[in-house]
């Protein structure tokens, strides 16, 4: 069976899901990702996925695993072809129905399942769907083994096996007790919930009321159209109702989900956004308080301050390429990581849980935190100054991105101090750098810049503008005169 090869990208499974898509849904597409690639993932492919990932579960000596989905249009029919082809491997599944991805995390690991699937498109847009999957102890399926799994489909050498058994299992309960008993508030917090209309919605809200918070939702009903706005914590300009929600019923803090729940944001009392850097350092500092000595782990988008501060407080900084799933794998190798962070929301917890990224989980944190001080929640965020771009993405076909990102690197590296992790980091200066990488899981390029003022940003952004321009696949340009903009086609340039 033949599938595109770009819906196996480097940390799960992606594509345009559906049976067709409506000429507005593709005018839709085509504004923000260029060319429209036509339907990817069908309920026939998704049946060859399924079974494709059993038969990897059981080589593992594995027999059981978990599976759920995000509420999307066509994810009932994708799951249900999913089940079928793990069940037509010999594998067994446990459904959890509707869930979120730390459901299925959370049960893989704690329950100790040979694995677990969510069926979900994170916070793309809706036309997109796909597979987050893992072995036992949560551990991720990604890069070479999802290649596999495309020859295996691909070559129809599936064996004769007898139908694995299907039950069904409420995941929220399990989790919602273990969540709760690990997790206090030392005072009564005022928190306004933003699920941009995607699936924490169903659980975000009655969760923290437990917890012992006062509630105020804002979008919090399920619509996987995203009428609002994409659920993205880290997309700041998504997040104007929520800080204006956060003034207006004078709460401590507003916190916002993505569509799948693994990734979190938050707005300050002021209705400021607070940028993921500041998150991480706020973890960290916490952590190595109880943990001297340990590896504090980030990913090549974060700040500087990361390295600095963590040494300061007596950790060992560690930069990582980006992604849930080789940063996992990292964490289940290294016993000294005692916690980490994406700049992109997904911080992965150590200490009292399972080494996997949990936006509710991390929420609950930071309010455990702030809760055992006495001031605002802005005096949490009180560190060096540092001027950054949000993070700039460039519309580019999944077929040209890494293309592009090697001439980049092989032209960049050459001129200036470089990390090459994942894409390029380049230093510039002692205190400014710029970072280039190719999305894993979108077709588009990341881009970052950071300085001690924004003379030394503009610098960082104008080597990138250069290279980026002498690619005609690239057309969106970046601002050469201002640290960001939001006239870009996917946000801010």
């Amino acid at each position: 069976m033949k599938l595109s090869s770009t819906i196996f990208r480097e940390y799960d499974i992606r594509g345009v899901a559906g049976k067709e898509l409506s000429s507005a849904a593709i005018a839709e597409y085509e504004k923000w990702y260029g060319s429209f690639p036509g339907v990817t993932l069908t309920l026939e492919a998704a049946e060859a996925i399924g079974r494709a990932y059993g038969i990897i579960i059981l080589r593992e000596s594995g027999k059981k695993v978990v599976v759920g989905h995000e509420m999307r249009p066509f994810a009932e029919e994708l799951n249900s072809a999913f089940i079928s082809g793990i069940r037509k491997s010999g594998c067994s599944v446990v459904d959890l129905g509707k869930a979120i991805t730390p459901l299925v995390y959370f049960h893989a690991a704690k329950d100790k399942f040979d694995g677990g699937t969510n069926i979900t498109g994170s916070h793309n847009v809706y036309f997109f769907n796909g597979f987050k999957m893992m072995k036992k102890n949560a551990w991720p399926i990604y890069g070479a083994a999802l290649q596999e799994m495309h020859r295996m489909i691909e070559e129809d050498k599936f064996p004769p096996a007898a139908e694995g058994s299907l039950e069904m299992l409420d995941g929220y309960a399990e989790y919602r007790d273990y969540f709760l008993s690990h997790l206090n508030l030392a005072r009564p917090l005022k928190i306004v919930i933003d699920c941009g209309n995607g699936s924490a919605g169903m659980f975000a809200p009655e969760l923290f009321r437990a917890l012992g918070c006062e509630v105020v939702e804002l979008y919090t009903e399920v619509d996987a159209s995203f009428p609002n706005h994409v659920p993205d914590p880290e997309a700041r300009q998504s997040l104007k109702d929520l800080q204006d929600k956060v003034i207006e019923t004078k709460a401590d803090l507003g916190v916002a989900f993505d569509a799948d729940g693994d990734r979190v944001g938050f707005i300050d009392e002021s209705g400021v956004y607070v940028e993921m850097d500041y998150l991480n350092l706020i973890f960290a500092r916490d952590f190595l308080s109880r943990h001297p000595g340990k590896k504090i782990l980030f990913d090549v988008k974060c700040s500087q301050l990361l390295t600095e501060l963590v040494t300061q407080w007596g950790g060992v900084p560690l930069m990582h390429r980006t992604g849930h799933a080789p940063i996992k794998e990292t964490l289940r190798k290294d016993p000294d990581i005692i916690f980490g962070g994406e700049a992109s929301g997904h911080f992965y917890f150590v200490e009292d849980y399972f080494k996997i990224d949990d936006g509710l989980w991390a929420a609950g944190k930071m309010l455990e935190i702030f809760s055992k001080t006495s001031g605002a929640f802005s005096r949490l965020v009180k560190f060096p100054e540092r001027i950054r771009t949000p993070e700039l993405k460039l519309p580019c076909a999944d077929e040209k991105k890494f293309k592009i990102i090697d001439k980049i690197r092989e032209h960049l590296s050459s001129k200036y101090l470089s990390i090459t992790l994942d894409g390029l980091r380049f230093q510039v200066t002692p205190t400014s750098w710029g970072l280039v990488r190719a999305s894993n899981t979108s077709p588009y390029l990341t881009l970052k810049a950071e300085g001690v003022d924004a003379a030394e940003v503009l610098k960082v952004k104008n080597i990138l503008a250069d290279e980026l321009e002498k690619f005609p696949e690239v057309s969106d340009k970046l601002n050469r005169s201002e640290v960001a903009t939001l006239t870009g086609r996917l946000g801010w340039v």
